[in-house]
């Protein structure tokens, strides 16, 4: 599976409860993202959500700044 950061490095993949812990939001929210486009994730299985550590990183710097 690709990650869809731009390094070389393999990456961390999370399930959406990992990824809302992450962030200290909802799953709710989480998902909200997701709907809006402003997180990007990868679905293996077409249903089941990973979502990269390394966008989460980006995405949480970027959040912090609004």
């Amino acid at each position: 599976m690709a990650c869809s950061h731009d390094r070389s490095l393999p990456c961390v993949w999370l399930t959406v409860e990992e990824a809302a812990g992450f962030l200290k939001v909802n799953k709710s929210t989480l998902y909200r993202y997701i709907q809006k486009g402003q997180l990007k994730t990868s679905r293996p299985g077409g249903h089941i959500i990973r979502i990269c550590l390394e966008v989460l990183n980006t995405f949480g710097e970027e959040k912090g700044d609004d």
